[in-house]
């Protein structure tokens, strides 16, 4: 079986989010509309195929270095994996002192963010990367990170349209175009929590080796 990235295999759920938040924009424009006839959007369709291949472009957009800027509300040592002790200090499955003797070897007391997230990475996420604990936790974590990112895209142009092309003016009232921008701030919440998750199941895990 061919490999499938974590990213493209969040492609279809990525559409649906796409799909899910222009809908509630709709909706909420125009409150008395039929929905039971509308079968364009199953997931064999067209449409559906064109959404998907947008969907893999708008997040592609922006760079994984400003998205996790984006996520976690900092300009510099933006992942998790920066202040991984911090984060085990926090977790209840992890025995700080033990964590804080096995990584003696591996980095001082007062290791910059920076070697705190190279340690982290090379030593504790890439031996244990394809743990299903981690890997769901960085699936997801992909997931709502891509998903604020095409929500604030989407947010943009329907601003855009909104202002600019008067038929779109016309589909979309004002205030229903805030809509992705509120997806947006959920997903960027979601991709923070799992994001952290992921950093401290692997800890949790690299401990029991």
């Amino acid at each position: 079986m061919a490999w499938i990235s974590l990213k493209t295999q969040n492609l279809p759920l990525l559409a649906i989010l796409v799909v899910t938040q222009v809908g509630v924009a709709y909706g909420l424009s125009h409150p008395d509309f039929d929905w039971k006839g509308i079968e364009v959007f199953t997931a064999d369709s067209v449409v559906m195929a064109i959404i998907t291949v947008l969907v893999a472009l708008f997040s592609s957009l922006l760079p994984a270095s400003i998205k996790h800027q984006l996520v976690y509300l900092r300009l510099n040592n933006a992942l998790p994996g920066h202040r991984f002790m911090k984060l085990a200090a926090n977790d209840q499955r992890i025995d700080v002192s033990l964590l804080e003797q096995k990584m003696h070897s591996f980095m001082p007391p007062n290791a910059s963010a920076e070697q705190q997230n190279q340690v982290w990475y090379r030593h504790i996420y890439q031996p244990l990367q394809n743990d299903p604990l981690i890997k769901d936790a960085h699936k997801a974590l992909l997931l709502w990170r891509d998903s604020m990112t095409v929500s604030l895209v989407t947010g943009l142009l329907l601003v855009i349209g909104g202002v600019n092309v008067p038929w779109v003016a016309k589909i979309f009232e004002h205030y229903s175009l805030s809509v992705p921008f509120y997806f947006a701030f959920a997903c960027g919440l979601a991709a923070n929590n799992c994001g952290k998750r992921m950093v401290t199941n692997a800890v949790a895990i690299w401990l029991r080796h």
